[in-house]
């Protein structure tokens, strides 16, 4: 049986790309990661210290606990304020309705609030890789 890895804020973990290169993200409180704008040639070279970042996302957590995003690095948080990822806005789908998720609480904002903001979603595996592929050419 194997071993559950357990998974601590300001864990770095590393991304197999389909073109052999490696990505690396950040682990935040609220089940999310902030994925770094550097990609790699070789494994295990992540940015650590970098505040530089591409996007930030929920992920579910089976892509840390399972190694199929492999805990290659520590990059502590300076505060435990800063363990927090950036505001996420939602969208009522009936309503049309604008919130803002962040540090766990919901509140009612406008659109104009949450114009800039990464939309509030948990992300797999392929929708990651796929989005860090897609402007993969700016690092």
């Amino acid at each position: 049986m194997k071993k559950k890895i357990r998974r601590k804020v300001g864990d770095v973990v590393q991304i197999s790309l389909p073109d052999g290169r490696y990505a690396y993200g950040r682990l935040y409180r609220d089940a999310s990661v902030g994925i770094y704008r550097t990609i790699t040639n070789e494994p295990q070279n992540p940015p650590i210290g970098s505040r530089d970042f591409r996007f930030h996302v929920g992920l579910y957590e089976d892509l840390v606990t399972s190694g199929k995003f492999p805990i290659v690095g520590r990059d502590p948080f300076e505060n435990p304020e800063s363990e927090w990822p950036p505001p996420y806005y939602m969208r009522d789908k009936i309503s049309g309705e604008y919130s803002v998720y962040h540090k766990g609480e919901i509140r009612k904002a406008s659109e104009s609030e949450c114009k800039g903001l990464e939309e509030a979603a948990v992300w797999d595996l392929q929708h990651i890789v796929d989005r860090i592929m897609q402007n993969s050419d700016q690092s």
